[in-house]
């Protein structure tokens, strides 16, 4: 298994890679435009809700509409809608590995056990197809395509993506409890160098001290990611050579690669504006991989304007 490079995910992650931010752009997906909306629907602070608001505008994935005269409206821009197929992937994971019934679920509409393709007008599960050969695209069969290296991992993130990997972890919100299935992909996808690890994983990194050089990440962080990672169930630790141990995958990991996917796809389209975007291979046709959402009823592919949940 060779996954995605950690640079194309990371200048997503960079921009998306946070609990509230993620919430946020849900909460736009499903209709609500307005400061009060967000306050009334997830209880952010104020300084919370600014700080991010004022981000997802300087990424360009979200627009301050002042147009009406009246309280500023915050909208999606053709880049922040094309996120709708990451929270697909995300729904999805809740659906194979959560409860998809609580509603801390990641999803672009109020998150339901049906999924509809108003194409053919059939509740349907999603699946994630090469363009090429129409294989479904499993981790198993891809390959990254070797590209030059750049100087450093932040010099690959363009300037309007700029924010950091946090070097202090996020304080889980008040009440949350890990264990919780929902609670499993909230610190997943809203957790930066949870992330990146996970990114890290898929590309083979094993060793604790592959994944310090893979990531430049302190001791200390990485073995506080690792157990988290452990207590959700992502990886597990196997002992190798007697005195070391080796991070793998669990199932619930391995099923995270659509997530990464879609990450990959959405900074190289967005956030690469020089140099050579990550490709990856599907090894099954030997064509670059071209993934996209195919209805799981009539096999047409998937656009955002004709899925709903319902």
């Amino acid at each position: 298994m060779s996954g995605p490079s950690a640079s194309a995910a990371q200048r997503t992650i960079a921009v998306v890679g946070d609990a509230w931010t993620l919430r946020i752009l849900r909460s736009v997906f499903r209709g609500q435009r307005r400061y009060g909306d967000f306050l009334q629907s997830f209880g952010v602070s104020r300084a919370v809700l600014t700080d991010r608001l004022t981000k997802l505008v300087s990424h360009g994935v979200l627009l301050r509409d002042v147009s009406g005269g009246g309280h500023p409206e915050y909208r999606l821009t053709e880049r922040g809608l094309d996120l709708w197929s990451l929270f697909i992937a995300m729904w999805l994971w809740q659906i194979d590995w959560g409860t998809a019934q609580d509603p801390d679920t990641w999803a672009p509409d109020v998150p339901r056990l049906q999924l509809t393709h108003t194409g053919c007008g059939q509740t349907m599960r999603p699946a994630l197809r090469c363009q090429h050969c129409l294989g479904l695209v499993t981790p198993f069969e891809t390959q990254a395509e070797p590209r030059p290296v750049v100087a450093s991992p932040e010099s690959a993130v363009p300037s309007t993506a700029a924010s950091k990997f946090r070097r202090v972890r996020q304080a889980a919100p008040a009440g949350a409890d890990p264990a919780r299935p929902s609670q499993r992909l909230v610190r997943m996808v809203g957790d930066r160098w949870n992330n990146a690890v996970v990114a890290a994983a898929f590309r083979g990194t094993r060793l604790f001290s592959q994944f310090q050089e893979d990531l430049r990440i302190g001791p200390a962080q990485l073995s506080d990611r690792l157990s988290e990672l452990q207590q959700l169930g992502i990886l597990q630790a196997r002992s190798y050579g007697g005195i070391r141990q080796e991070y793998r995958l669990t199932k619930a990991g391995i099923a995270l690669y659509p997530l990464t996917l879609e990450m990959v796809r959405w900074g190289n389209r967005w956030l690469w504006h020089e140099g050579h975007p990550l490709t990856i291979r599907h090894q099954p046709c030997d064509h670059i991989l071209d993934a996209r959402w195919h209805c799981g009823a009539c096999d047409q592919v998937l656009l955002r304007e004709t899925v709903r949940f319902s």
